[in-house]
């Protein structure tokens, strides 16, 4: 009788423990942070350098990612190794010269020649040949570049939301040459661009004759410039140095729907893996940005949500997981992903890039995160309604929509947005970025409350689109 009460006393007290321990992972969610943690120790350490673009330091970064992918069985989606076998690494080739002198601007006759170099005056964002020349169109506000012109568009600071929806169009304008007026978010980091950002880059895989030259020139270039007279010849370029070959990586997997009417269709979650690496010029004892916040966390986010996903019932839509190589450098790994998809671009439903979520941003609720471009489409309002702590961007004066990798998608016509809580924190691009700076539990607690959201995406038949005007590929 005794012992019959101590088993049954026992048994009740195991119940006890197991429903206690199934109602406290239930508060703690299906991602802990002692996992995120984890991830976010080994991306941000100082063994990884910063993670520079390109460097073996970044592929170490997307190997790692590939290894978590393996491990938790999600499928290789990067390049084919041998027939019908894939690899998890996308590798990307890289040709740069940069110019051996400051490249320069010239118009009229030779003594008309005015040097623009990144010293003060202007910044090569982008070439696409070593050398372009045109007649000078002053764009109007709402005007577009027209072919072989070099186009001078002026910043309008009344307008700051409509320069920047212009902006990010320009880069695919009909244009020999784009050139823009700094804005104050260019001119702050204008020395840092200036240094790395002097060069002709071809990239294997991408059609380099389609790139329209983009040009950063300081406002009083702008000034001087808008005095010429319109059609006035302009040529811009100067003499290259050798080329040099680099390379740049993606890391790419994939779980395969299951619902053979929407399987076809693909949710692509990432981040980027790369940061700006190691400066020997950086002020104080540290010279190493080891980019936790951007974008160790994100990546952290897509690899935690991946561990979910495959552990899961599989979704009715494909999903894949992209962390792109070098988007600090001119977004060459999502730019090439954009124009190699692995898969047809009408099945490309949508795209959630997640960047700089390691922090709380004061500007929104302490449990929020907010979207890149909410007001462009219906993604981010559908997702709210089914529990995502998501809504509008707080800083549309900082262009954040235009500048992760989502924007390389979203300029293809695909609804990509960036999922951040990036406060405008003194450590962006700084040595200061460490891990030490993050809030896990805001972070452990941003993942999870994308968990739900995400995949009642991939069990959807929802498809979003952009509003009207809205679009970035028209």
């Amino acid at each position: 009788m005794c012992i019959r009460r101590s088993f049954g006393i026992f048994v009740l007290l195991a119940l006890f423990a197991a429903q206690f321990a199934n109602a406290q992972k239930s508060a703690e969610g299906a991602i802990n942070e002692r996992d995120v943690r984890a991830h976010m120790e080994f991306l941000a350490s100082d063994a990884m350098m910063g993670r520079a673009s390109g460097s073996g330091y970044e592929l170490i970064a997307g190997e790692y990612l590939a290894s978590m992918m393996r491990q938790f069985g999600i499928e290789p989606a990067g390049d084919e190794t041998s027939p019908g076998k894939r690899s998890y690494i996308q590798t990307i080739e890289i040709t740069r010269q940069g110019f051996a002198g400051p490249p320069v601007l010239s118009y009229g006759t030779d003594d008309g020649a005015v040097s623009l170099t990144h010293g003060g005056e202007m910044i090569v964002f982008r070439m696409g040949s070593p050398s372009v020349k045109g007649g000078l169109q002053k764009l109007a506000s709402g005007g577009s570049p027209e072919a072989g012109k070099i186009s001078l568009v002026r910043y309008d600071q009344s307008d700051q939301e409509g320069f920047a929806r212009r902006f990010g169009a320009l880069f695919d304008s009909p244009a020999a040459a784009v050139l823009i007026e700094e804005t104050p978010q260019l001119r702050e980091g204008w020395d840092r661009s200036a240094s790395r950002r002097i060069s002709f880059t071809t990239v294997k895989g991408l059609n380099r004759a389609t790139q329209t030259s983009v040009i950063i020139v300081s406002t009083a270039a702008a000034e001087a410039l808008s005095k010429l007279e319109e059609g006035t010849e302009i040529t811009i370029g100067g003499e290259l140095s050798e080329p040099e070959v680099t390379r740049t990586w993606n890391s790419v997997g994939k779980i395969e729907g299951t619902d053979p009417a929407l399987s076809k269709q693909v949710i692509l979650l990432s981040a980027h893996m790369d940061h700006i690496g190691e400066r020997s010029n950086a002020p104080g004892e540290d010279k190493i940005f080891n980019g936790a916040d951007d974008d160790a966390s994100g990546c952290t986010a897509v690899i935690e949500l991946a561990r979910v996903l495959a552990k899961g019932e599989r979704p009715k839509r494909t999903v894949y997981f992209a962390f792109f190589g070098s988007e600090e450098s001119g977004g060459f790994g999502s730019r090439y992903f954009a124009a190699n998809l692995p898969f047809p671009k009408e099945n490309f439903v949508a795209n959630l890039q997640f960047e700089m979520i390691g922090r709380p941003d004061p500007a929104v609720a302490a449990d929020e995160l907010w979207l890149t471009g909410y007001d462009r489409s219906n993604l981010g309002a559908e997702l709210a309604k089914r529990g995502a702590k998501i809504v509008n961007d707080p800083h549309p004066q900082q262009n954040f929509f235009q500048r992760s990798d989502n924007y390389n998608l979203a300029r293809q016509g695909i609804v990509a947005h960036t999922v951040s809580s990036y406060g405008l924190h003194t450590d962006y691009h700084q040595a200061s970025d460490e891990v030490g700076t993050i809030d896990f539990a805001h972070m452990t607690r941003s993942i999870n409350s994308m968990i739900s959201p995400v995949t009642w995406l991939l069990n959807s038949d929802f498809r979003p689109s952009w509003y009207e005007g809205k679009d970035p590929s028209q």
